[in-house]
C-alpha cells in the first residue's frame, strides 16, 4: 500500500512524505519507522529554524553585537540530520564572534540536540565507544564519529562529577547537613570500598627490563542502603578519585540525603582497608562499625594454610566457629592458645592473624550483630563496585584516561541512582 503524508506548519505546506509499505511484518515495521523519522525531521527542522530566527541579538563589551548574516549548521537529532541557518554576530570592539542560537539548540559545544545527546550518553554507560556509532546509526540514522561521541560523554560526565564535588563541599559535618530527600529508614547502612581499573598511563615493568606496563588505579565507591516500608532494599551510590577525606564528605552528604541523621540504627560496614575506616572515624563515628565477615574469613583461611597445611579446612572451621559464636575477642584468645604450642612459620602466621584482629576487636562483635538482625557482610558494596565500575571500565582490553574513567562512572551512577532525567533537566554545558 502507498502511504502519503502532507505536513503543514502554520497552515503552509512544509513537506510531503510518501512511502510504499509492503513485505513482511518486520519490513513493514521498519518502513513505518522510516516514515516517522522523515515526518519528524521535517517538523523539527521548521521548529528549530523558527527558534533560531527568534533568538535576540547578544551584547558584548557593553554594546549590542553586529549581525553578520546567516551561517549554515547541520544539527544531529534523534530524527536524523537537520540543516538550519542561524545568525552570526560580531563585536566591533573585541572582534568576538557569537552564534547565540547555538546555546538553545545545541548540547554545549557539540552540534547535537539535547535528546540525541542524552541517548548517546546513556548508550555510552553500557557499551564500548567503538560500538556507539553503529548503534546510533541503526537507531536514529545519524553518524557521529568515535571522537565526537567520546568528547560528548566526557563533557556531560565531567559536569555530573563537578556537581557531585560541589555538593560535597557545601555540606560537611562541621557545616549544615543536607536535607533528607527520602523517608528516613529505621536502620541504614553505609559502606565504602575501592575497585581497580586499567589506565592508559605506563610505568617500567619490573619483570621485563626495558619494557613498560599499564598502571592500574583505584576508583573509590560509596553505597548507602536500607530497607523501605515494604522490606525492599534501596540504595544510592557515589564514586570518586579524590582523597579519602574529600570522598568521605561526598559519602556523608549522600547518607544524609537518604536519612542517615534521622535513622535509629546506623551501621558502617567495610573490609580491612585503612582509608575506609578513616572515613568511618571522621564522618560516621556515631555509626556501629562492622568488619566484613568474609574479609576476616579470608585471613583465617590464609593462616590455616601455614598452621595446619594437612587439615586447613578443619582448623579454619574451628577458628570461624570461635569468631561466629564469640566474635573477634573469642577468636584472638583461642589463637593465642594455639600460638603457645607452635614454632616457626605456623607461629608467625598465628601472630600475624592476632595482630590483624587485635586492633579491630570492636568491629567484630558478630553475635551481637546477628542478634540485632544486621548484615555482617559487605556484598552490597562489592556488587555496587562491579555494577558501577567493573561492568563498564574493566572490559577486555579497556584502559582509560583519568577524565574518561571519571566521566563514564559519573554517567553510570546518575543512571543507576535514578537521577538521569533530573540531571539532564538542569544540565548546562559551556558552548
Amino acid at each position: 500500500m502507498l502511504v502519503k503524508f502532507t505536513i503543514e506548519v502554520d497552515g503552509r505546506e512544509a513537506g510531503i512524505v510518501e512511502r510504499e509499505v509492503c513485505g513482511t511484518a518486520a519490513a513493514i515495521e521498519e518502513q513505518i519507522r522510516e516514515i516517522q523519522q522523515r515526518t519528524g525531521r521535517i517538523v523539527l527542522e521548521h521548529s528549530i529554524q523558527e527558534l533560531c530566527d527568534q533568538t535576540p541579538a547578544p551584547h558584548c563589551c557593553g554594546h549590542r553585537m553586529e549581525n553578520r548574516g546567516f551561517r549554515p549548521l547541520t544539527l544531529q537529532s534523534t530524527f536524523g540530520e537537520i540543516p538550519i541557518q542561524r545568525r552570526a554576530y560580531r563585536c566591533n570592539s573585541c572582534g568576538h564572534t557569537s552564534f547565540p542560537a547555538d546555546s538553545q539548540i545545541c548540547s554545549g559545544r557539540h552540534h547535537v540536540t539535547r535528546p540525541f545527546a542524552q541517548r548517546a550518553c546513556q548508550l555510552a554507560t553500557i557499551e564500548h565507544f567503538t560500538m556507539l556509532p553503529e548503534l546510533l546509526l541503526s537507531q536514529h540514522g545519524v553518524t557521529l564519529s568515535h571522537d565526537t561521541l567520546l568528547e560528548l560523554a566526557h563533557d556531560v560526565g565531567s559536569a555530573a562529577d563537578r556537581l557531585r564535588q560541589a555538593e560535597a563541599q557545601l555540606s560537611v559535618p562541621q557545616r549544615s547537613a543536607p536535607v533528607c530527600l527520602t523517608p528516613a529508614p529505621d536502620r541504614i547502612y553505609v559502606s565504602v570500598d575501592g575497585i581497580m581499573y586499567c589506565t592508559n598511563l605506563t610505568e617500567p615493568n619490573p619483570n621485563r627490563p626495558g619494557e613498560k606496563r599499564l598502571i592500574w588505579q583505584q576508583m573509590k565507591v560509596g553505597c548507602v542502603y536500607w530497607q523501605d516500608a515494604n522490606e525492599r532494599w534501596q540504595k544510592q551510590m557515589i564514586w570518586g578519585r579524590e582523597s579519602p577525606e574529600d570522598f568521605g564528605a561526598a559519602v556523608w552528604r549522600l547518607a544524609c540525603q537518604c536519612g542517615y541523621l534521622q535513622a535509629k540504627e546506623k551501621i558502617f560496614a567495610a573490609d580491612g582497608g585503612s582509608w575506609c575506616w578513616d572515613i568511618h572515624a571522621r564522618y560516621f563515628s556515631d555509626a556501629s562499625g562492622v568488619l566484613d565477615w568474609f574479609h576476616v574469613s579470608e585471613h583465617v583461611w590464609e593462616a590455616a594454610r601455614s598452621v595446619a597445611p594437612d587439615s586447613s579446612a578443619q582448623w579454619s572451621a574451628i577458628a570461624l566457629n570461635q569468631l561466629h559464636d564469640g566474635g573477634g575477642k573469642s577468636l584472638v584468645e583461642w589463637l593465642k592458645s594455639q600460638a603457645a604450642a607452635r614454632r616457626g612459620g605456623p607461629r608467625q602466621a598465628l601472630e600475624g592473624l592476632i595482630n590483624y584482629l587485635s586492633g579491630k576487636i570492636h568491629l567484630t562483635d558478630y553475635p551481637t550483630y546477628r542478634s540485632s538482625g544486621w548484615q555482617i557482610g559487605t556484598g552490597m558494596i562489592e556488587s555496587t563496585c562491579k555494577q558501577l565500575v567493573g561492568q563498564r571500565l574493566k572490559g577486555p582490553g579497556m584502559h582509560w584516561t583519568e577524565p574518561g574513567a571519571i566521566a563514564v562512572t559519573a554517567l553510570r551512577a546518575t543512571t543507576l541512582n535514578g537521577k538521569w532525567q533530573s540531571f539532564w533537566n538542569s544540565l548546562a554545558l559551556s558552548t
